[in-house]
């Protein structure tokens, strides 16, 4: 058996009547009519309930005040209006759009959403020679160093002030602050390569300005570990803190000039801990900061913020107002509107005490701070406005998206939650949308709400990969990790048959035997036939001591991973991803090692379609014509659409849909409806979402009180959904009646050609030689 690569360059059931076993609860649904300050596509219990969704015409999500349609896209971008523009092509790091969001507006503020360049340079570009070589000498002589206003040449000043105007747009910047952690090489190593994974393939277009920068903060002594796992990943690195002297006598000290050597891109200056634990003054900080922008590579994140004392004494303007005076005196206003000091505002108080600031409060201090910095910059028009600000304090995946909905929230400075890859990385996600909100404006939409009832109460500990036969009326899926594939009819009990190995995705066969499937097992491709040739009337899930037949060798044999998630193409071949078993801890943590094959049903050769590797497959489903594929790596609650071609690699991936940063899990099995909608298991979050691919819109939900793990249409309509889940608190088969005019589409078969055979000595032959 030989793998072909063609990737381009680069238990006790409980039973209910069919007739009566699931129903379909009164939807929910409603068309927000003003935007909210942090759009929230998914339906919360603070939303008003509605029996009627909106009328079909408003399905668009938008109208303006003469109920006629907007214009296109471009009749807006970049124009003013008073009209809330809202349409079907959401923000995101490709191609312009974030699935977790619903749409997307041309109401701008102050953010990059071009390519952005300093309004210094732009406007030398501008600018008469003469004041273009004054603006050349200011960016010498007042870049850093003591800056005296009166000892700035008239011309200059002017370009200065010209330089800026209201319109300059500020990028958002997430970072995360390890602190004294973790506290050993191999663990940071381990958060290293999880974050790598988590952005890699995914995240790393981070030089565009459509998204936020980030950076991480960790210890010194595993800087070197963070530079060399997070290449490639636009992830920058930082320092802690820095000293104020170039070299010398200082035992202790780190240099700016040396973490710049190092890889360094920005240092953190002037943190709490800093100020309350070692006693570093504002004095202190400026002068590390002067020495910093010395170093033309490094930039600084400036810390400030007030005691819970000063916060209720009403002294927090006073305070900031202190410290940034001190901690920014004699920096020209040239440094700052080139981006080279960057504030991060962190009330005491919300530090690592779980306590966060409300938006308000926090959009309060951040104008306290513009407030502070026109009076220190005031005739430099556009200092005050072109610095960042961010936010710090106990920042969650939960709270990210409400803070950064905030006008003057240009992004986060995150403590604890930095420590989790995911969790640093669903803030990352929410300070993307949350963005992508506040530029461009929009509409909230409410989708509509469903519930499946559980009808089999399997116990499975991994129920996955659910496939129904319109052909025999049956429903087939697997219990993954017990190797157990189970079958129901609707009428009469379900029944089991153990596999002898752990299984991880199953596709119906093109055969004359009725139950006839394709196994994905982990040491290899089997079939088998699901019926039942007698046994036990009194024990309808009898294990039978037939076993199932050989087919071909699994694509690789590695033993971190194992076959995963993978459905029958429109074609009749069987494309299957792989799963690295390791991938959170183990021998393989962090490493992106499964592949994506498709196993040619004519030749049973395996052919490798993706061109990069990954962690969990899984999201595997095709369009009804067979030209679109989905597929997703679950850690990245990221999900794709690929063209796809039966006989080459998947091409042209655009971005479907990324999870909202506050909700749980990740994005499991999924399956497509007769109308092209694509239908997915959110594990972890209790629920299956019905995503618009052409706009990444969660149009539908059905919660499921358990874990879902898959899902797929069956009855004799393929108009019922079936969702196999998983323990502790799953395992059972769930089953949901779906509304008018939602149906799936027929199964495909697995078409073995007559060139091939199986074996007749069956799998445990085949196993014995291994």
């Amino acid at each position: 058996m030989k793998i072909t690569s063609i990737l381009s360059v680069s238990s006790i059931l409980l039973f209910a009547p069919a007739t009566s076993a699931f129903h379909t609860v009164t939807h929910r649904q409603s068309l927000a009519t003003k935007p909210t300050r942090s759009a929230k596509l998914f339906y919360n219990s603070r939303h008003r309930r509605h029996s009627e969704p909106p009328d079909l015409e408003q399905q668009g999500y938008y109208l303006n005040p003469d109920n006629s349609n907007l214009p296109s896209r471009d009749a807006f971008v970049g124009k003013e209006s008073r009209l809330r523009r809202v349409t079907y092509a959401p923000f995101s790091l490709e191609n312009g759009r974030v699935g977790s969001l619903g749409a997307v507006g041309s109401n701008v503020d102050r953010r990059a959403t071009a390519t952005q360049t300093s309004p210094l340079s732009t406007t030398a570009a501008k600018a008469s020679p003469s004041t273009s070589a004054s603006m050349t000498a200011a960016s010498r002589s007042y870049g850093i160093g003591a800056w005296n206003k009166s000892t700035v040449p008239a011309a200059t000043s002017t370009a200065l002030e010209q330089s800026y105007t209201p319109s300059t747009l500020r990028r958002p910047i997430v970072a995360g602050n390890w602190k004294l952690n973790p506290s050993t090489k191999s663990e940071a190593r381990t958060l290293l390569k999880l974050l790598a994974s988590n952005f890699l393939n995914h995240r790393d277009k981070l030089s565009s300005p459509s998204s936020p920068e980030v950076v991480i903060f960790p210890p010194l002594p595993y800087m070197s570990d963070a530079v060399q796992i997070l290449e490639g990943t636009g992830i920058m690195i930082g320092a802690q803190n820095s000293g104020s002297q170039e070299k010398g006598a200082y035992t202790g000290e780190v240099a700016p000039s040396m973490l710049a050597s190092a890889g360094c891109s920005h240092v953190l200056l002037g943190h709490s801990e800093r100020r309350t634990i070692y006693g570093e003054t504002d004095s202190d900080i400026n002068a590390r900061l002067h020495k910093c922008l010395e170093q033309p590579s490094l930039k600084v994140i400036l810390c400030i913020g007030e005691t819970l004392q000063e916060y209720e004494s009403g002294m927090l303007a006073q305070v900031v107002d202190a410290q940034l005076r001190g901690g920014l005196e004699g920096v020209s206003p040239h440094a700052l509107l080139q981006d080279r000091v960057i504030i991060a505002y962190e009330p005491v108080w919300a530090i690592g005490t779980g306590l966060v600031a409300t938006p308000e409060q926090a959009q309060a201090a951040h104008l306290a701070i513009r407030d502070t910095m026109k009076a220190m910059y005031g005739e430099y028009s556009g200092v005050a406005e072109t610095v960042r600000i961010q936010y710090g304090g106990s920042v969650t995946p939960d709270s990210i998206a409400e803070l950064m909905g905030e006008a003057d929230v240009d992004g986060a400075l995150v403590g604890g939650a930095s420590l989790n890859a995911d969790s640093f990385t669903r803030i990352f996600d929410g300070a993307t949308s949350a963005d992508a909100t506040k530029k461009m404006g929009m509409i909230s939409y409410l989708p509509r709400e469903l519930v499946a009832m559980e009808v089999l109460a399997t116990k499975n500990a991994l129920g996955e990969s659910p496939v129904w036969s319109k052909k025999n009326r049956s429903l087939y899926w697997v219990s993954a990790t017990e190797g157990e594939v189970w079958t129901w009819d609707l009428q009469n009990a379900p029944y089991r048959r153990l596999m002898n190995t752990a299984v991880g995705c199953i596709g119906l066969l093109r055969s004359n035997a009725p139950g006839s499937i394709i196994i994905a097992g982990e040491s290899a491709m089997m079939t088998t036939s699901m019926v039942s040739t007698g046994g036990n009337p009194n024990n309808p899930i009898a294990d039978f001591e037939s076993g199932p037949s050989f087919l071909c060798h699994r694509p690789d044999h590695m033993t971190t991973t194992r076959p995963n998630d993978g459905r029958v193409d429109r074609f009749g071949n069987f494309v299957v991803g792989m799963y690295n078993q390791y991938h959170r801890s183990g021998a393989s943590e962090g490493e992106n090692n499964a592949g994506l094959y498709r196993l040619n049903s004519q030749t049973l050769e395996w052919q490798e379609i993706l061109d990069y590797k990954f962690r969990v497959s899984n999201c595997i489903c095709f369009s009804g014509d067979g030209k679109t594929m989905y597929f997703g790596d679950t850690p990245t609650r990221c999900v794709y659409a690929f063209d796809y071609s039966p006989d080459g690699p998947l091409t042209n991936r655009r971005l479907v849909w990324t999870m909202p940063s506050e909700m749980p899990g990740g994005p499991d099995g999924a399956q497509v409806d007769s109308t092209g909608k694509l239908w997915i298991a959110v594990t972890g979050a209790g629920r299956i979402v019905q995503i618009n691919p052409e706009t990444g819109v969660v149009e539908m939900v059905v919660y499921v009180d358990a874990n879902p793990t898959s899902l797929t249409f069956g009855g004799d309509n393929l108009d019922e959904m079936f969702i196999t889940t998983r323990a502790p608190n799953g395992g059972g088969l769930h089953r949901l009646k779906m509304p008018h005019g939602v149906r799936g589409l027929p199964e495909p078969e697995f078409g073995v050609g007559s060139s091939s055979n199986t074996s007749s000595s069956g799998f445990r032959g085949y196993l014995s030689t291994l």
